[in-house]
């Protein structure tokens, strides 16, 4: 390689970090649309979730693109993390029966904590404290999601059980320490 071409190299400008994921949006909605038109209508009315996994995958790549990351860019894989979750929720609920939600819908709480236990994976380290809070966060809203799935899967009768038994958990553990 000669130097006159070193420095055609050096003049290729390559797209910013958006602008690449403008694009990639851009093709992936144009495909979804441009299979719609082949495979009918169908298509769109049953596989529209797909545009929030998508959406959430975009945060992901944005997050992911960029080398150096602010305090608090980790803050990117809240939403596409929940956003991935809804569009599969809304999928299963398109393929399965939507008079399934009558028993997922504990799942728009249960997006929560696993967003936050993305972040917490994912994201950079942060200071002690910081993740300690997050953890007992997720623990936390973990919990109350698991016991509202409890509830919405018929389990009404067995939910005070549940809370005796997540009291007995959280008081050995203070005995334990």
């Amino acid at each position: 390689m000669n130097n006159h071409d070193i420095q055609i190299r050096k003049k290729i400008r390559w797209p910013a970090t958006g602008q690449l994921i403008t694009g990639i949006l851009l093709i992936i909605l144009g495909a979804i649309f441009l299979f719609s038109r082949l495979l009918g209508q169908w298509f769109i009315s049953d596989f529209w979730p797909f545009f929030l996994v998508v959406g959430g995958l975009i945060f992901y790549a944005a997050y992911y693109a960029r080398s150096e990351k602010p305090i608090g860019y980790e803050g990117l894989l809240f939403p596409g993390t929940y956003l991935i979750v809804l569009g599969l929720l809304f999928l299963s609920m398109n393929l399965f029966g939507w008079h399934n939600m009558r028993f997922m819908w504990p799942t728009f709480i249960l997006g929560v904590p696993i967003s936050l236990l993305a972040m917490y994976k994912f994201g950079p380290s942060e200071p002690d404290r910081a993740r300690s809070d997050l953890q007992t966060a997720i623990k936390i809203i973990g919990t109350v999601s698991i016991v509202l799935f409890v509830i919405a899967g018929g389990g009404f009768f067995l939910w005070p059980l549940a809370l005796i038994i997540i009291g007995l958990v959280i008081i050995l553990k203070g005995y334990i320490k």
